[in-house]
Order: C-alpha cells, then sequence, then structure tokens
C-alpha cells in the first residue's frame, strides 16, 4: 500500500480504471483506504468514479469495435442477437447503471457496446452506478473508520 499510496490520486486513478476493464481487480479496497487518509473525500470519490467509469467505457469501446467478430464467434443465428438488441434497446439503462457489479458489469458494458447502445446514454448511467457505489462505500468507511 505505500506504493500505491506514494502515486497518490493518479494511482487510485488508475487501479479504478484497470479495476473496471476486463482485467479483474477490486477497487473498493483501494478507495476505502483513500478515503482514510487525507485526501478530501470528494476528490477521492471524483477519482475512483471517473477512472472506474472510463474502464467501463474502454470495455464498451471493445464490444463496440468487435462486433463483427463476436457475432461471428457467439452468434450463429442472427435471430438470437436481435433478442439481445430488443432486450438492451428496452432496458440497456439498467445494465449500464449496474455495470458497478463484478464479472456481471463487465458483461452489461460488452454487450452495451456490441448492440450499439447510445453512448451518451451509457455514461450517464455507468457514471451513476459507479459514482453512487463509490458514494456509499466511501460514507461507511468513513461511518466505521473515523
Amino acid at each position: 500500500m505505500q506504493t500505491l499510496e506514494s502515486l497518490g490520486l493518479f494511482g487510485l486513478f488508475c487501479i479504478c480504471f484497470i479495476s473496471s476493464s476486463l482485467y479483474p481487480l477490486g477497487s473498493e479496497v483501494f478507495v476505502s483506504f483513500f478515503a482514510t487518509l487525507d485526501y478530501p473525500l470528494f476528490l477521492v470519490w471524483s477519482v475512483a468514479t471517473i477512472g472506474n467509469t472510463l474502464g467501463s467505457l474502454s470495455t464498451y469501446a471493445i464490444g463496440y469495435w468487435g462486433e463483427n467478430f463476436i457475432l461471428a464467434k457467439h452468434f450463429t443465428k442472427p435471430k438470437n442477437f436481435e433478442k439481445y438488441l430488443v432486450f438492451v434497446g428496452k432496458y440497456g439503462f439498467i445494465g449500464a447503471f449496474f455495470s458497478f457489479l463484478p464479472f456481471l458489469g463487465d458483461i452489461f458494458a460488452f454487450v452495451l457496446g456490441a448492440t450499439r447502445y447510445p453512448f451518451l446514454k451509457a455514461t450517464f448511467f455507468i457514471f451513476l452506478g459507479k459514482g453512487l457505489r463509490y458514494y456509499l462505500l466511501i460514507y461507511l468507511t468513513k461511518v466505521f473508520y473515523f
């Protein structure tokens, strides 16, 4: 943790970004740790939320630009993919909001990209979900640690 602490908020940003991309890593421990340091809590929340949101958007981009590969490899029947398109069209905002969930969140972001869910809508709901999660995490850390 001393090395991460020496990197400061940049280190927190990197951890949050990586943990929200396709590489599994829990950012919650690091965010809680940084909330106990002398950094302003709003700054910790902002850096963690932005880093985690950008990580999910990188997974969205992989789905968006890897669509042909995904279709050819996993959806031999176009009807199956059409079902996903209809579902994501109606309920994609829920998947975007819950993209903070471990493992499932990466799948949600990936499918949103592959189905061409509107980028700004995805960004808004991903940011909202991740921001709320980190707010609650920092609040609970503050209540139980301080």
